[in-house]
């Protein structure tokens, strides 16, 4: 008991700061003052009320704080000073006359201006009242009711809508806006309604010896951290001090909190009736008055640890540091509190709130591990140091925990992870932690969730211990998650040594790795630095599936980085038929153009034909087959010739030079010489071949055509070539038994003919022999007579045509120039009439002189116009 009253209390206690307010039966005010935790009587107000005083509250949100008092049916409002309380005037109250009960709600919402509202019961009614810093309460509305009121509490942090009300036997939600009561409960065996506004979204009613929390729709509360409140008793009265709820009960008063359903303690208080609540608790009965004080909270948070009530030792945790502000003391205790309930909640199977709780913690990732078997080696779980409950719990646990488990472990692990990644710098060991984090999420998707396992392999920066995977991967038998792991960690040759094994067991099709697809798909994704590897084992997928082995070389995300020169090396060493047709994919289809890819491909085609020559030549020799044009031979031959000279003439940065060392002259590939010969301008050559060797005119001609642009005296070299043709020896073919070259007239008089135009007439003339006949020329002298001609008679008409336009212009400006017009400075203009001076002019056919500026003013008739 803090202080004795004389006067029968009646209305209520009402606190604010440092006072506290208690209304009497006789209707005297006394104000209590607290002081280094004691209370005196600071003030007493005889007559503050003529009446007994019914209820009383505060509104601390203006300054001056403000007195509500409802006094048998009168209510007032009254200004607090320092050592005094004002009436204040309110027209408005007077309607208010006649209440029995009204509720007060401030709004703290930190958006909203600080305002009060106020809810007045007279008899079957409410009036509502709102009013703001300045001014008395206003009337906002009155609503009708089919009952009295016997308890009434606003619902909200801010300005509210909803009041809960407790009539006689039942309770009710009334909307304000739009006047709508809604039942809900009946009170139960207690007729009387008890009701308390516990914080911004919940409301406690009574129903028997129950506390119903509701929710801001007025719906019960079905959360683990809300849930309804039995009491030993029915209660009339309920108080909240966060994190307690109390209830007035016959035995005095019952001490809980919202989250517990356990009893927290019972104060035996003889008769106890009235309570109030700021930042203290009180309690009165007819003649006391009593403060309910916490015990220290550090003390309390050590004991509710103990009894292990950690969601209460949290909450008090936190209001310690709050008020006293001791980061480290908060902070030990808050770290207990994880950790002991994480265990605790390990112990009774809740394994998600475990390792929730274990997040919170600053305990060792393994020693969280270690509570699941399997998980960590031998060596690393001897390590682990559990309380006695732990490792008897540990030993019960059966596989559908261990499988409930992992999968709260999972949620654990990634949580860390992400932690570990974004504060790595500031964790120590973290490289060594994140192994066991990483290993152990392996082992966790292993058994639950099959399909992560490849993704976390994936990962690039994930840190699987290397010995400990493959157990586990080996033991589960997921050789394609080995090859991952293999390959994530660098070790290919490991990887590509286990594809080529599956690969080539009997019976590979029904394995997972069987065939040369996977090794197939890993060699396409190295680079150019593990060129070695890639060529090792290309090896015996290009001997067993030639068809397949150029994708490995061919993939587009490889294709442009490998060294070449190296591939093809490779492939010409294993199978020249492979290597041949990478190097038309390159240049066919990825447009790859280098010297030394041109020359590969065709020396390859070279050295082909010249393989396949002499199965050619002995069948000539046999009579089996009759001389062929080139590329139409049979077989292989003309297939690979055609593609010869296919290239041949397409690429463009090959060395002819070195093809031709490479032909070596030892077959008759005469047509594939001219195309060389072209390519290094030895036109006399390409044409020596063209004309007297393969003795096809046609491609002589087509030759002299390309190559006529670069050298316009490609054709008198043909003419002279019919004339006089080089010597086998010159070509270096005279080891073929080809005939001697011998001029050809015709052939020569038919290229005058038909492409004389592209010829120097003299020098073919001086180029033909003394000998020659006229009648042999005739039609190429025909034709250059026929072409001089026409070429004169055109010459003749552009000149007339030229002389005539000449003479046309000269009569023009004889006309324009016969008529004379003398102009003086006097002489005026015939618009503006003003002097001409020396300004330009211009005059029409009847002489009138204007100014070339004033002709376009002229209204005169359009004339023609003559300017000097």
């Amino acid at each position: 008991s803090v202080a004795s009253k004389n006067d029968g209390s009646s209305g209520i206690n009402a606190e604010y700061g440092d006072r506290l307010l208690v209304g009497t039966k006789q209707g005297t005010l006394l104000v209590y003052k607290f002081e280094n935790d004691k209370i005196d009587l600071f003030l007493t107000l005889k007559g503050f009320s003529k009446k007994t005083i019914n209820q009383i509250s505060v509104t601390t949100v203006f300054s001056p704080y403000q007195l509500v008092a409802l006094s048998e049916g009168t209510l007032n409002v009254y200004n607090i000073q320092q050592s005094s309380i004002q009436l204040l005037q309110c027209d408005g109250m007077a309607k208010a006359r006649g209440a029995t009960l009204f509720s007060l709600h401030q709004s703290t919402a930190a958006d909203e201006m600080p305002s009060a509202q106020l809810a007045v019961a007279c008899k079957r009614k409410i009036i509502l009242y709102h009013w703001l810093k300045k001014g008395p309460p206003q009337e906002v509305k009155e609503i009708n009711l089919y009952d009295v009121p016997k308890a009434m509490v606003f619902h909200g942090q801010g300005y509210s809508d909803k009041i809960y009300i407790g009539f006689k036997g039942k309770y009710c939600q009334l909307h304000v806006s739009s006047e709508q009561v809604k039942d809900m409960l009946c009170t139960g065996r207690q007729l009387e309604a008890t009701m308390l506004w516990v914080d911004k979204e919940t409301v406690a009613i009574c129903k028997d010896e129950w506390s119903i929390l509701l929710a801001e729709d007025g719906k019960p509360y079905q959360d683990e951290f809300k849930s309804n409140i039995k009491w030993c008793d029915c209660p009339t009265a309920l108080l909240y001090c966060k994190p307690y709820i109390a209830a007035v009960i016959n035995k005095g008063i019952e001490v809980k909190t919202i989250q517990l359903v356990d009893p927290i303690q019972v104060i035996e208080l003889p008769k106890v009736k009235l309570v109030a609540r700021d930042k203290r608790m009180f309690v009165a009965s007819a003649t006391h008055l009593w403060e309910l004080k916490l015990n220290d909270l550090v003390y309390q948070v050590d004991k509710l640890i103990s009894l292990k009530q950690f969601e209460l030792a949290e909450t008090l945790n936190k209001m310690s540091h709050e008020r006293s502000g001791d980061h480290e003391i908060a902070s030990r205790h808050r770290t207990i509190i994880n950790t002991q309930a994480a265990y605790h909640e390990f112990i009774n199977k809740r394994y998600e709130k475990s390792m929730t709780r274990f997040q919170k913690t600053n305990v060792e990732v393994a020693n969280v591990i270690g509570l699941f078997p399997d998980l960590l080696s031998k060596k690393m779980q001897d390590k682990q140091v559990y309380p006695p409950e732990i490792v008897e719990a540990r030993k019960y646990l059966t596989t559908k925990d261990i499988e409930t488990g992992l999968e709260a472990l999972e949620k654990y692990l990634v949580a860390k992870r992400f932690d570990l990644n974004k504060y790595e710098e500031e964790v120590e060991n973290s490289k060594q932690t994140k192994i066991i984090i990483d290993t152990t999420l392996l082992k966790c998707y292993l058994q639950n969730k099959p399909k992560m396992v490849a993704s976390l392999l994936r990962l690039k920066d994930n840190e699987c211990h290397i010995v400990e995977s493959e157990r586990a991967l080996k033991r589960a038998r997921r050789m394609n998650d080995i090859i991952i792991l293999y390959k994530s960690k660098g070790l290919h040759e490991k990887a590509l040594t286990v594809l080529k094994q599956y690969a080539n067991m009997q019976n590979t099709q029904k394995h997972e790795l069987g065939g040369p697809e996977h090794t197939i798909k890993y060699l396409q994704d190295l680079g150019p630095e593990d060129i070695d590897l890639i060529k090792e084992y290309s090896k015996w997928v290009i001997e067993k599936h030639p068809d397949r082995c150029l994708d490995i070389f061919t993939d587009p995300s490889t294709v442009h980085t490998l060294p070449k020169e190296q591939v093809v090396h490779h492939l010409k060493s294993m199978n020249p038929d492979i290597a041949l047709q990478y190097l038309e994919r390159l240049i066919d289809i990825w447009n790859v153009s280098s010297q030394e890819i041109e020359n590969s491909l065709i020396i390859l085609l070279v050295e082909k034909v010249s393989s396949e020559w002499p199965a050619y030549q002995g069948m000539l020799a046999a009579g089996v087959v009759e001389p062929c044009i080139p590329g139409s031979e049979p077989g292989q031959l003309g297939t690979l010739r055609l593609r010869l000279t296919h290239f041949l003439e397409r690429l463009q940065n090959y060395s002819p030079t070195m093809v031709i060392r490479s032909l070596g002259y030892e077959i008759p590939l005469y047509q594939e010489l001219a195309i060389l010969y072209g390519r290094q301008r030895e036109c006399d050559k390409a044409l020596m071949l063209y004309c007297h060797v393969l003795r096809d005119r046609a491609k002589a001609e087509e030759f002299c055509d390309k190559y006529y642009e670069i050298d316009n005296q490609i054709y008198y070299k043909l003419l002279r070539m019919y004339q006089c043709p080089m010597s086998l020896e010159a070509l270096r073919l005279d080891k073929f038994k080809l005939e001697e070259p011998k001029p050809d007239m015709g052939a020569a008089i038919d290229i005058l003919v038909r492409h004389y135009k592209h010829i120097d007439v003299k020098e073919a003339l001086r180029l033909l022999p003394e000998e020659t006949k006229l009648q042999d020329v005739e039609e190429f002298m025909c034709a250059i007579l026929r072409d001089r001609t026409k070429d004169s008679r055109r010459n003749l008409l552009l000149k007339s045509l030229n002389l005539s336009d000449n003479l046309k212009v000269k009569s023009q400006k004889m006309f324009y120039q016969k008529d004379k017009l003398i102009v003086t400075t006097e002489d005026s203009c015939a618009v503006c009439n003003k002097r001409v001076g020396e300004c330009a002019i211009a005059f029409y056919p009847d002489r009138r002189i204007v100014h070339y500026g004033c002709m376009s003013r002229d209204i005169q008739p359009d004339l023609p116009t003559s300017s000097p």
